[in-house]
């Protein structure tokens, strides 16, 4: 399992759009609100990350760094 702060996910909304938009390539993807900067957890694996960065980075969020 992979656990990434992200930028610009706002809402319940932001988090719907990401599920929607990438779980069927990558996975379940969780979202938690209750953070500051989001934190969205995924299960990739290191040759996925790349990938995973850029279409998140598509749809209007930045990875800020993965922890």
């Amino acid at each position: 399992m992979r656990k990434f702060e992200v930028d610009g996910v706002n809402c319940a909304n932001c988090a719907k759009t990401i599920k929607n938009s990438l779980e069927d390539e990558f996975g379940n993807i969780d979202v938690n609100l209750d953070v500051m900067p989001r934190q969205l957890s995924v299960d990739i694996d290191e040759a996925m990350i790349k990938k995973f960065k850029a279409e998140l980075n598509e749809l209007g969020f930045r990875v800020i760094r993965e922890i």
